[in-house]
């Protein structure tokens, strides 16, 4: 017992840790805008630096880890192409025409979507469950600001764009598992990152990219590369630990991270029910993490 609550415990603090890293990397990804960097760009520059950043520390540390079986090498690519490099795109995609905050929402919905499939699959879902992630989307919706009426006028394709992200963010969870069952996280990642590489790289070659912005601000994109490997590396070994649906819960709260952050870095006030919309997130995470992990279950 002691064993897995240990467990329980540990998968749930990297979650959070990752959320809040996450979260701290959304506000650095502002400071990228203003310095002129489109969100696509800068989406995959953060991807090029991640893997070159980790690619590195395995190549001088953990050199062993670098090697996969060429059998898994599809569901990496799986991974890296839908899973890290989908759920960006359709996310930057989708902020271009959605207010940032009903964007957040509807990919945090994810969750939720995990719960779902676990029972579509024959998983057991606790009730308390289904509470925490009702709790922890609502808490996102008051901490993006979702309640103020100009941020509710959105156009269908930026809500569709928000709704294919939730989905892939889902998805990105559920192939996360199952790589994580054949690999130690950072080889995971590294692959991951790497197919994402190429399938951005088609999409728009490297020497397109504004490599004269990138030298003029290379602390800025440095920064976004450590805060992209560290949370991602994070987020799996969570995974690892306790399941995707509960690091899924866990990852909502990024939002309130950001929200507070914003608030010291951008001055961006933090309204009362921004404050009280933290708390339900916070109260989600926490019934949550109060259930144990049952075999067959989520």
């Amino acid at each position: 017992m002691g064993v897995g609550l240990n467990r329980t415990l540990a998968g749930y603090a990297l979650a959070l840790t990752a959320a809040a890293f996450f979260g701290i990397g959304g506000i650095v990804a502002k400071l990228g805008f203003r310095a002129g960097f489109e969100p696509s760009q800068l989406a995959e520059l953060r991807i090029i630096f991640s893997f070159l950043l980790l690619l590195g520390v395995l190549v001088l540390f953990r050199r062993g880890d670098l090697a996969v079986r060429r059998a898994d090498l599809p569901l990496l690519a799986l991974f890296g192409v839908v899973g890290i490099g989908g759920v960006q795109l359709s996310y930057y995609e989708s902020i271009q025409r959605l207010p940032i905050g009903v964007a957040l929402v509807i990919q945090y919905t994810a969750p939720l979507l995990l719960l779902v499939y676990a029972h579509l699959t024959g998983k057991r879902v606790d009730p308390r469950l289904w509470l925490a992630a009702v709790l922890t989307i609502a808490g996102c919706a008051l901490v993006v600001g979702l309640y103020d009426e100009a941020l509710r006028s959105v156009n269908a394709v930026g809500a569709l764009l928000a709704v294919l992200a939730a989905v892939i963010f889902a998805v990105y969870f559920i192939l996360a598992e199952r790589a994580l069952a054949r690999h130690r996280p950072w080889t995971a990642l590294l692959y991951g990152l790497g197919f994402a590489l190429i399938a951005w790289a088609l999409l728009r070659p490297v020497w397109l990219l504004p490599w004269d912005l990138v030298a003029a601000n290379w602390p800025l994109v440095a920064g976004i590369a450590i805060l992209t490997v560290t949370p991602f590396a994070l987020t799996l070994t969570a995974v690892s630990l306790i399941p995707a649906a509960r690091v899924g819960l866990a990852s909502t709260f990024e939002p309130v991270v950001a929200a507070v952050v914003a608030f010291f870095i951008l001055a961006e006030a933090l309204a009362p029910l921004q404050l009280l919309g933290g708390a339900v997130v916070l109260a989600g995470i926490v019934i949550a993490q109060s259930l144990r992990v049952r075999a067959g279950g989520v």
